[in-house]
């Protein structure tokens, strides 16, 4: 009697199943295709997005001419508006069924060459404009490269949910999709720089100086590229999993309602944290990285190498090794405790007076080594994130989800690209990236400990966040799936 009692309470407190799960057998199965789809989509939008984040700050900045202060102002606000235009695009795509079977992919694929195209207009050589117009420039091309990539990268990102519900298959999804994202990184950093600094004598002393005007060139490959890589993930990914809401046939979809169960998500909680701390400060750090090389090790070219130590063993881990260990310990488990010893790393890089680049390069090498598994798996806790959310409510809406999750990241990538100039501004006032006489000893040194002072403060948090608000173990998220109904390993 007491057992049956306790089933009773149970069923009762389980929220009712508002989802119809349907799986489409008329598509292939989940195969080698979808994992070279998938990837080639992180690498399209990748070689519109890492040429921005690398290349953006220093090119508006030394080579147009922009004050710092206004470049922070500027950037904090485009990202605003793109944080808050993700929630927007992501109930349009959840609302509005194109004339297609697929939810996600047309999307992509009509959003795809105007996202392409954006990049020439915003690296256009106005180094001979007006400050006005420069200042117009920057902020116009940049309101309309968000909203572009908006649309692009919010079904992108959902597109894996209903691809397949197996956790290795995801993991081997999220691990293509990182990959993907390295790889223009990789190409920007190896080759870039290699040209696009030249050596110039100021007041006696030789300083490496930033091209500004090769940009343009550039992107017109970049464009070819990008709208290559989006067709082949057009035909070779599938959408195998339709899950549809009873509420939604009856015209009563809440946007509000579904803001509302994201915040009750601790596992998307969680991952908000990650993501806002890894962009703010992990990411923020590559352009203090970038000026290191060019203010420190007065050599710009430098720079290339950090792709090749960092990156590369990166991935020669997620692809070998990577999947063995979640399978063994689990996704959470690997991201969270080899971060620790990142974290070291990068104190003693603080503390130590370094001189050498080498020594410099290799101990960026062995940080990074030990924090792959936030590189690596992240997109696959997002898409488990996803499920949770349906397993907590009992409702499904993907892109509105996904969307929320892309708008914290992108208020992050905002912060983030903000809050770099604005530090140079406050802690080094005297430094003038546009004039090379200023690059003192005293603030190459200042710019140097900033670069491992912002992942010291980034590692930490995401720590926090996957220790004390992430809830998805590798026995819970187990759990979840098979009440879910969906496969588990």
């Amino acid at each position: 009697m007491e057992t049956s009692t306790v089933q009773e309470v149970q069923q009762q407190q389980e929220p009712e199943k508002k989802t119809t799960t349907k799986y489409d057998t008329s598509k292939r199965p989940f195969g080698k295709r979808d994992i070279i789809g998938y990837f080639t989509g992180d690498l399209g939008g990748n070689f519109s997005f890492d040429l921005i984040n690398m290349f953006m700050f220093i090119y508006f900045t030394q080579f147009i001419g922009i004050d710092l202060v206004h470049y922070a102002a500027i950037i904090l606000i485009i990202k605003i508006f793109d944080g808050i235009n993700d929630p927007i695009i992501g109930m349009i795509i959840d609302r509005v069924q194109l004339k297609t079977r697929d939810k996600f992919k047309p999307w992509i694929i009509r959003m795809a060459p105007l996202l392409a195209i954006t990049m020439p207009i915003m690296f256009y050589d106005a180094s001979e404009w007006s400050y006005g117009a420069k200042i117009a420039l920057f902020l116009g091309s940049n309101l309309l490269w968000t909203v572009l990539y908006t649309f692009v990268n919010v079904p992108y990102g959902a597109l894996s949910s209903v691809m397949t519900t197996k956790p290795s298959q995801r993991t081997a999804l999220s691990t293509a999709r990182s990959i993907g994202g390295f790889v223009p990184n990789i190409l920007y950093m190896l080759f870039i720089p290699m040209f696009l600094y030249s050596d110039v004598v100021v007041n006696g002393e030789t300083r490496s100086v930033f091209q500004g005007e090769l940009m343009f060139p550039i992107t017109l490959i970049t464009v070819v590229l990008t709208i290559l890589c989006y067709y082949i993930l057009y035909r070779n990914t599938e959408e195998r999993i339709i899950h549809t809401n009873k509420k939604e046939a009856k015209g009563t979809y809440s946007f509000f309602g579904t803001l509302k169960d994201y915040f009750k998500n601790r596992a998307m909680i969680g991952l908000t944290l990650v993501a806002f701390a890894q962009i703010l400060f992990i990411n923020g750090s590559q352009q203090l990285n970038t000026l290191t090389f060019q203010l420190y090790f007065q050599d710009g070219r430098l720079n290339s190498f950090t792709i090749i130590i960092t990156i590369i063993p990166t991935m020669i881990i997620g692809a070998t090794i990577g999947n063995k260990l979640v399978k063994r310990y689990g996704k959470k488990e690997i991201v969270a405790y080899p971060m620790i010893i990142s974290i070291a790393i990068n104190i003693m890089m603080l503390l130590l007076p370094i001189s050498n680049p080498f020594v410099w390069l290799a101990l960026l090498a062995l940080g990074s080594t030990f924090s792959f598994g936030l590189v690596m798996y992240t997109w696959a806790m997002v898409a488990d994130a996803i499920d949770y959310q349906e397993w907590k409510t009992g409702k499904r809406n993907e892109g509105s989800v996904y969307s929320m999750y892309s708008m914290i990241r992108k208020l992050g990538q905002g912060f983030g690209a903000a809050i770099v100039p604005a530090a140079i501004a406050f802690l080094l006032p005297g430094l003038d990236l546009k004039e090379a006489s200023t690059w003192t000893v005293e603030y190459a040194t200042g710019v140097k400990n900033l670069s491992v002072l912002f992942p010291i403060i980034g590692l930490s948090l995401v720590m926090a966040a996957m220790f004390l608000v992430y809830n998805l173990d590798k026995k819970t998220l187990y759990h979840m799936q098979k009440d879910l109904g969906n496969e588990t390993e």
